[in-house]
């Protein structure tokens, strides 16, 4: 037993004990990782105290008590994760020292290093439904957006929002009309992502505390989710996509905060859709996609540089162009289309925070293991976000204890 005052907890602390309120109520299951949100809600609740166990300096991230060979394996599989970045830079030093560690705990937990992947036989042998003999990128994309139009009901929210008389009443009642997509919302805003001091449990309340505009664009990034559902799984595991997704959406949610940017939901909802144009590619260039893995394996290299040198452009600009295509808020549009090469975007430090986000994600990780090297860090980027490396460490951390709630909020089925 190791109980601690409120004020003195930290992000990455594990509970070792349930974690209960004044009243009795249950608040916390033993084992989660806490976050800054998890903090600040039991403050808000009156909790004084918590048991994180002898184990507290350990999830902050001492490496002593960890066997020596746990944590040789770790950085040895890691390093092959970086093969594409300078690992003496200092935001990367320290997201590699971070990824290591976790590894390393995985290991001591039982867990095996993550496989090495290879596309399978059929994917191999998928036919391309499109050539850039014959046509350009943006023929690709047209001929997507005819055959799957993006659900209306984001379409229909914002009718009502810009009406000049529309109330928060009317936001939820459109929203409520579709009981998949409303469950999902509330999953969502009853996880840690937002870590409220008291359980929403109808769409009318969700509205009135996060705001119709913040909904509005949360239904958009889950509505994109059921856009593609028809992606052969020999390609891609769905989950393990869009649990990275999710990670980065996370990330740039941390990374948003601490940099004083607003704009947080959506900052989430760009995670959730940067990867969108790598699907349109799957449903139509299969092969030219699994070759792409491939040179990025061989080679070392990011998936989107490969995909540069295989196709002649990457998914960013497929994405960028489709979420164009489906009118989406032009800031979603330009982070998405420039998450990996930031500087293409003036003005915004979103697309920056999107970058770095991505980093963050793969850097731990939470990406497919088709997409596991780290792509390269944008200094320029980095360096606009004015934070110290060592807060990268402590971000990474934090996002772990959202991530997979929030995914099974989508995905019951856990990933094989």
């Amino acid at each position: 037993m190791a109980w601690l005052p409120v004020d003195a907890l930290e992000s990455g602390m594990k509970l070792a004990a349930d974690l209960k309120g004044p009243d009795g109520s249950m608040l916390l299951p033993k084992g989660i990782v806490l976050t800054e949100s998890h903090i600040a809600s039991l403050r808000r609740r009156g909790v004084t105290r918590a048991d994180v166990g002898d184990g507290a300096a350990d999830a902050q991230g001492d490496a002593a008590s960890l066997d020596p060979a746990f944590i040789e394996a770790a950085a040895g599989a890691v390093a092959r994760r970086f093969a594409a970045n300078d690992t003496e830079f200092p935001a990367i030093a320290v997201l590699f020292e971070a990824a290591a560690l976790h590894q390393a705990r995985e290991l001591a937990r039982g867990m095996p290093l993550p496989p090495d992947f290879f596309p399978s036989p059929q994917a191999e042998s998928s036919s391309d439904l499109f050539f850039r003999e014959e046509g350009s990128v943006k023929d690709l994309v047209a001929s997507e957006v005819k055959l799957a139009s993006f659900p209306d009901i984001y379409f229909k929210i914002r009718q009502v929002l810009d009406s000049p008389v529309s109330s928060p009443s009317q936001v939820a009642d459109v929203i409520s009309k579709d009981t998949s997509l409303s469950a999902k919302l509330l999953k969502l805003v009853n996880s840690p992502f937002y870590g409220l001091p008291h359980r929403i449990d109808s769409i009318s309340r969700a509205v009135m505390v996060i705001g119709g505009q913040e909904i509005s664009t949360l239904v958009l990034g889950i509505s994109a989710i059921n856009a593609f559902k028809d992606i052969p799984p020999e390609l891609i595991n769905m989950r393990t996509f869009w649990e990275h997704s999710v990670a980065v959406g996370v990330y740039a949610r941390l990374l948003g905060a601490a940099t004083g940017q607003g704009g947080a939901e959506r900052l989430f909802v760009a995670g959730i859709l940067h990867d969108i144009g790598r699907l349109v590619l799957f449903k139509k260039m299969p092969h030219a996609a699994v070759e792409a893995i491939y040179y990025a394996k061989a080679n070392g290299l990011p998936l989107y540089a490969a995909e540069e040198e295989v196709m002649g452009f990457a998914h960013p600009l497929v994405g960028g162009l489709l979420l164009r295509a489906w009118k989406f808020p032009d800031a979603l549009v330009s982070c998405v289309a420039c998450h990996h090469k930031p500087a293409g975007c003036k003005g915004s430090l979103e697309p920056a925070i999107l970058h770095v986000a991505d980093v963050m994600a793969v850097a731990m990780g939470l990406a497919p293991p088709a997409s596991a090297t780290v792509p390269i860090l944008d200094v320029v980027a980095w360096e606009r976000l004015g934070l110290a490396p060592e807060r990268l460490g402590e971000l990474a951390e934090e996002g772990f204890g959202q991530v997979d709630e929030i995914v099974s909020a989508f995905f019951p089925v856990r990933k094989s």
